[in-house]
């Protein structure tokens, strides 16, 4: 559904809701995933759309191998993600709406990161099914070898604090680059 409401909204207010991936919602948009797509060698995400924690996820590049009749999201897939280390994270900020009208919305102030385990390389054929690299889903990197505990200490693990990270990127870039909630 949430894929669904960002299309939406992003066709009322294109130049609002520019901050997510291009997204398709299989079957329904089939036809127009294929009319846009074909041709381009780009790179895609799938995601069964009844699923979690990372399982059945997979990427691709011959948009051939899709069914008309196949339940997925898919994704153009970003090659250029920001990086820690060479690793590829992603940010899970918390948030609660307790009103409309007035809006009222109260963010917890410390979120997780979750890392991949294996150092990230554009997505080639050859890499494709690494999942350890493309994904930071903790269910799947908790079984890598490379999976480390969260050590907060020193800032070191495969999930975090959203502050590790936050800290990490001001020491790297400065003040000027962090927005300070």
């Amino acid at each position: 559904m949430l894929g669904n409401h960002l299309n939406k909204m992003a066709k009322l207010l294109p130049d609002d809701y520019d901050f997510f991936p291009q997204t398709w919602m299989l079957p329904q948009d089939y036809k127009h995933f294929k009319e846009e797509n074909s041709g381009k060698g780009g790179t895609y995400i799938v995601k069964p759309e009844d699923s979690c924690q990372g399982k059945g996820i997979y990427l691709m590049k011959n948009i051939e191998t899709l069914k008309p009749s196949d339940n997925y999201v898919v994704q153009k897939y970003l090659t250029k993600p920001h990086l820690i280390d060479s690793y590829k994270y992603d940010l899970r900020v918390y948030v609660l709406v307790n009103g409309i009208n007035p809006l009222r919305i109260y963010m917890y102030k410390d979120g997780l990161a979750r890392f991949a385990t294996h150092k990230y390389q554009k997505p080639e054929a050859k890499n494709l099914d690494d999942l350890f690299m493309h994904l930071t889903n903790y269910a799947i990197n908790k079984e890598s070898e490379n999976f480390i505990e969260t050590n907060e200490g020193d800032g070191s693990g495969t999930k975090r604090s959203m502050k590790t990270v936050l800290d990490h990127i001001e020491q790297l870039h400065g003040t000027a680059t962090m927005i300070k909630v």
